[in-house]
């Protein structure tokens, strides 16, 4: 192969690589916007969806069920969310940008109503450590959390009831991801859109 062959092919090599980064780093506050995120909640949206997807990404089946979308939604075993929240298909799911958006809002207002019911509020203003970062819980951190469900016996659930222990059992989903990353990154945002409330955090 001739040399400027060859230095093509690393260079296109490069830029797959790149893009395929690039594919799963998030949908920012302004695209979200676009579709039609209200604006109070459009930075907290996106790093939701910096933690989840874009909205054209499609999860590995893991135990049966593969998620979709900038905020994974879900479809197979007990995380059918996607039916629940979207009247469509899974491909028509990913092209629906709007649809997702509508979704995951009224997923969040569902699942804070829910946290509200189980007592898993009572985290907020509590300070947690996970992996050497630090943060004190705000409403946007008990949301985030809310992404692994927050019914009774759920990740948010047991960690609330281990009296705020990021060790506890239980509290990881089965791709060993902490519910405790997502409530240390989640802290510091405007919810109110969500929750009609505002605990004096806006990132």
């Amino acid at each position: 192969m001739s040399t400027w062959r060859l230095s093509f092919a690393r260079l296109a090599g490069s830029l797959l690589v790149f893009a395929a980064g690039l594919a799963h780093a998030g949908e920012t506050a302004v695209s979200l916007m676009n579709a039609g995120m209200h604006p109070e909640c459009a930075e907290y949206a996106s790093n939701v969806s910096g933690s989840e997807g874009n909205f054209g990404s499609v999860s590995p089946l893991i135990n049966g069920t593969r998620c979709y979308g900038a905020f994974q939604f879900c479809v197979g075993g007990a995380s059918d969310t996607l039916s629940r929240y979207y009247d469509g298909t899974p491909a028509q799911f990913l092209n629906d940008p709007k649809g997702q958006v509508d979704a995951w809002m009224r997923y969040q207002r569902d699942q804070w109503s829910l946290a509200q019911k189980q007592g898993l509020t009572s985290a907020v203003g509590q300070r947690i450590c996970y992996l050497g970062e630090c943060s004190t819980l705000t409403q946007s951190s008990i949301l985030k959390a809310c992404q692994f469900g927050c019914a009774r016996g759920g990740k948010l659930d047991r960690f609330v009831k281990a009296g705020f222990n990021c060790d506890a059992p239980g509290t990881k989903d089965g791709a060993g991801t902490s519910v405790c990353k997502y409530l240390v990154s989640g802290a510091g945002y405007n919810v109110s859109c969500i929750t009609n409330t505002n605990d004096g955090y806006d990132c």
